[in-house]
């Protein structure tokens, strides 16, 4: 390491370095290094999001965080490059187990019904067994509103 300043703890820096070496890692060891690398880029993320919250709540500035900037780019470069080695191990099988994947639910969600009421779509059971009462005894239009009236104002006519 260089006496230039760096963002990244030992930790980070380790996983950076770790990541450089991609190529010659096994399947296991490059899943777990992409495993934490993502949560220390997660983790990074939420910190400048926290940060710029709180300074809005408080009025002001969230400021330059150019550190937290830092190390996230650091971070992400390091993770493209073990995502970009698991992709070209993957050598598009990954795309053709989603296609399979897809063609069995569509093949799936084909064979079952999707109408799972009663067989006759209709809801029709004959006539109604008690007599409309919203409409007014005699037939007279807005007839049902007069009773209401009515019945608020000085009594019965």
């Amino acid at each position: 390491m260089t006496g230039r300043q760096t963002p990244l703890d030992a930790g980070e820096m380790e996983l950076v370095e770790r990541s450089r070496g991609a190529a010659d890692m096994d399947q296991a060891q490059l899943i777990e290094l992409t495993r934490r690398l993502r949560e220390r880029r997660d983790r990074v993320q939420r910190a400048m999001r926290s940060r710029s919250r709180q300074a809005q709540a408080d009025g002001g500035d969230a400021g330059p965080d150019t550190g937290a900037r830092e190390k996230k780019a650091a971070l992400v470069e390091a993770l493209e490059r073990t995502t970009a080695e698991l992709d070209r191990r993957a050598g598009g099988r990954a795309s053709a187990r989603a296609t399979d994947n897809l063609r069995a639910a569509v093949e799936a969600k084909a064979e079952t019904k999707s109408w799972r009421g009663p067989e006759s779509r209709t809801a029709d059971l004959g006539p109604a067994e008690t007599p409309n009462r919203k409409i007014a005894p005699s037939g007279a239009l807005h007839a049902e509103g007069m009773r209401a009236a009515i019945s608020r104002s000085t009594g019965d006519r």
